[in-house]
């Protein structure tokens, strides 16, 4: 569910309000509810006394959900942003966790999983991937609750320039799973967590979306709320040129040099959730 938009917004943006503060099943059961028709007339009357043509929303699903919370005397209501014409990561950085910390523990995030591939080629399949769920407590602090690191066989060439980049080789993988095989393991991650973060994430999810295609998967998406460490960092890390910062460069800005091998989806994984936990201000 959209806010009804009369000006077209830059994809960053669209893109940093993704992530939503909510858990699962406070979502599932917020929009349910808002469904009913004796809750329509409240929820209509504060998108009219809050909705202006230079307010915007950071996340609208999160907003119709807090206030249906706010019908409930749970909290009170999130409140718009005014609308800018520029707006940065910061700002929405600031209001995420804001918003966050205004959520009551029992309906705020509670499972995060930090993801991400290498693949054959940018335009490829799989050839590893990584994946680490983390807990959030009531007192903000994560725990990490599941490890995953898998290498997949791609039934694909992979090209010369991604073997220089992640180091896996086609004789590694000649007699590991294929996708196919582990499709219902790897969805299965994705269905018990709240949001999925990563760093330049959605190029991992057009490669997913690739891979469930191949297998005849319908739909060929994840439906989840997303995180993307790069997109809210860009505004974060001076640079000597305006782009989006590398997972290497937003790390080292933050904390200094580490012991990390790059492009190792495992490695790439912890440094993310290292970089999403203090872009949040969670305690490791």
């Amino acid at each position: 569910m959209t806010q009804p938009l009369r000006k077209r917004l830059p994809q960053k943006i669209n893109i940093l309000r993704r992530a939503s503060v909510f858990n699962r099943q406070t979502r599932e059961e917020g929009l349910k509810q808002l469904a009913k028709p004796e809750n329509k007339k409240y929820l209509l009357q504060k998108i009219k006394e809050d909705w202006r043509e230079n307010l915007l929303f950071r996340n609208y699903e999160d907003y119709l959900i807090s206030v249906w919370l706010e019908l409930e005397g749970i909290m009170e209501r999130f409140r718009p942003l005014e609308w800018r014409k520029v707006f940065t990561s910061r700002q929405f950085l600031e209001k995420f966790k804001k918003e966050l910390r205004q959520t009551p523990p029992q309906y705020r995030l509670q499972k995060i999983g930090v993801f991400d591939t290498e693949t054959t080629d940018i335009h490829g399949y799989i050839v590893s991937y990584a994946f680490v769920t983390q807990q959030i407590g009531e007192d903000l602090t994560g725990k990490i609750v599941d490890e995953v690191y898998q290498l997949l066989n791609p039934d694909a060439k992979i090209s010369t320039e991604s073997q220089q980049i992640h180091k896996i080789s086609m004789e590694e993988l000649k007699d590991k799973p294929r996708f196919a095989e582990i499709k219902e393991e790897f969805l299965s991650h994705f269905a018990q967590i709240d949001m999925a973060v990563g760093h330049n994430l959605l190029f991992d999810m057009g490669v997913v979306k690739r891979e469930l295609e191949r297998v005849h998967h319908f739909p060929p998406i994840v439906e989840i709320p997303i995180f993307d460490t790069m997109y809210f960092s860009i505004d974060l890390i001076p640079l000597e040129k305006k782009k989006m910062p590398r997972l290497e460069e937003a790390v080292e800005y933050f904390f200094g040099k580490q012991k990390v091998t790059y492009h190792n989806a495992l490695d790439d994984v912890k440094v993310t959730l290292k970089l999403f936990n203090k872009l949040i201000e969670i305690k490791g």
